[in-house]
Formats: structure tokens, C-alpha cells, sequence
């Protein structure tokens, strides 16, 4: 392997394993060479080669099978989450549901609701003073008993205490929605806010995820009118979900403003 200005061998290794991922030569689902392959075509040490498929492993691009291999992983994601329409119509159940019956999937969800006092942060997000009570309920979601996202939710008890959906799992009615419409409070509108940043051990032990695999951060909140209800935090890999959005525009008047 002729040296680079400025790079190390383990780096040009991966960079020309990399161009041949992004350009299609290899493929999902591809093993790229071996080892000993790949120390004999660049001409490098075992340790060498080793350092340049960490990198790649480490962003994602490829996986380690045990007994089996290296092999390109799959960078497309297999399924949309269609952002704009995510309310198109008043919904009556759980959006989990609704996504995973038209995916053909069956959805389950493991939980936990405690009553506990606002932080700082949460209590600016839900309008409230910190230290005043809330009801946080972590989820994580399954689809075909696939991990799928986590999430984190927290309402106010100064609105829900005493109400059939104090507990967000023992009410009649499941989905954020149709809950608050049981007890007169009728969600008008949803903000989002959507990250990307590296996860963390415990969202990559309970996502199942490979190694240098991002996750997607969406933090919703649920107001009715002006006053926030409720917020939660969502967390899914980076490479399961695509974030597709529909913007409709005012229609066309050639009128002036």
C-alpha cells in the first residue's frame, strides 16, 4: 500500500473498504474478504486489518458474526415513520398499534409508571413548577418481539390524579390522545423535536443494537391549546427508521398578500 500524507495505514485500509460499501462494490449482506485476503491485497499486518474493520464495525457499516465473518450491514432503513401524517386522523388507539398493524407487525410494550417530582428540565417543558408531581412511565416497544424504541413520558398529576388515566397503562383507552379525551382535555396540536446523537450502553443493550449505530432522539409534547399536557423522550437506532415528513402548502392565489 503506497503511504498517505497524514494517514495511517489502518485508516487507508478503511477508507478503501469504505468507498467500495458507499459505491455499491460490496453490498448488504456482503462478507468482505478475510483477514489474511485483505493483509495479502494492501500488503499490512493482522493488526493492521483488524484496526480497519474496528473502524468500520464502529460506524456502523459492517457486523462480526461469531464463527462466520465480516459482513456489510444494511444502511437503508427498513421502514418509515411518517412524521407528517402521524395525526392525520384523530386517532382512537395507541399510534404503536396503528404502525405496527400496517406494517403487518403484532406490537407489544414493557412498562413502568412511578409518581415522582419535575425536574428542572421537565417541568419547563411542561409549564409547570419544578418539584411539582408528575407521572413518569418508561416504555420500551416491541414489533414481532423486536425491540423497536424506547421512551420516557411524564404528565402532570395536577391534571390526571384522581382520573381514569392517572396511570397511563391502567386506563381504559391506550395512546395519548384518546386518554386525554376521556377526561375533557382535547390535544390540539404536537410539537417535535428530532436529534441524532451516539447511544448510550443502556439503549444499545435494551435496542439490541450493533456498535457505532446512532440513535434518533424525538422529544414530543402534547398541548392543549397553549398548556403543554404532556412530554416524552423517544428513542430508536438510527438504522431502523427513516423520518419522512409531508409539508402541505397554502393553496395557490394569485391575489396579493
Amino acid at each position: 500500500m503506497a503511504p498517505r500524507h497524514g494517514k495511517n495505514a489502518y485508516d487507508q485500509v478503511a477508507d478503501d473498504l469504505r468507498a467500495q460499501i458507499m459505491d455499491g462494490a460490496l453490498q448488504a449482506g456482503d462478507q468482505i474478504p478475510s483477514e489474511a485476503e485483505l493483509m495479502t491485497h494492501y500488503g499490512v499486518s493482522r493488526i493492521v486489518v483488524r484496526m480497519a474493520v474496528d473502524v468500520l464495525q464502529n460506524e456502523g457499516l459492517v457486523t462480526k458474526r461469531q464463527g462466520s465473518g465480516t459482513f456489510v450491514r444494511e444502511q437503508t432503513p427498513p421502514q418509515k415513520r411518517i412524521a407528517g401524517d402521524l395525526y392525520g386522523t384523530r386517532p382512537k388507539s395507541s399510534p404503536v398499534q396503528a404502525a405496527a398493524a400496517r406494517a403487518g407487525q403484532q406490537a407489544e410494550w414493557e412498562y413502568q409508571s412511578r409518581a415522582t417530582t419535575a425536574t428542572k428540565a421537565v417541568a419547563e417543558r411542561l409549564a409547570i413548577e419544578p418539584g411539582a408531581d408528575v407521572m413518569r412511565t418508561t416504555y420500551r416497544f416491541f414489533a414481532d418481539d423486536k425491540p423497536i424504541k424506547l421512551s420516557t413520558s411524564y404528565e402532570p398529576l395536577a391534571l390526571t390524579r384522581g382520573t381514569p388515566i392517572e396511570h397511563p397503562e391502567g386506563s381504559p383507552v391506550t395512546g395519548v390522545v384518546p386518554r386525554f379525551d376521556l377526561i375533557g382535555e382535547h390535544i390540539t396540536h404536537v410539537t417535535e423535536d428530532v436529534v441524532a446523537r451516539a447511544a448510550r450502553p443502556h439503549e444499545v443493550e435494551q435496542l439490541g443494537m450493533a456498535p457505532g449505530v446512532p440513535v434518533i432522539v424525538i422529544t414530543r409534547t402534547y398541548f392543549v391549546g397553549e398548556r403543554p399536557v404532556e412530554t416524552c423522550d423517544i428513542i430508536t437506532a438510527g438504522d431502523r427508521y427513516a423520518l419522512s415528513y409531508t409539508i402541505p402548502l397554502p393553496p395557490f392565489s394569485d391575489q396579493p398578500d
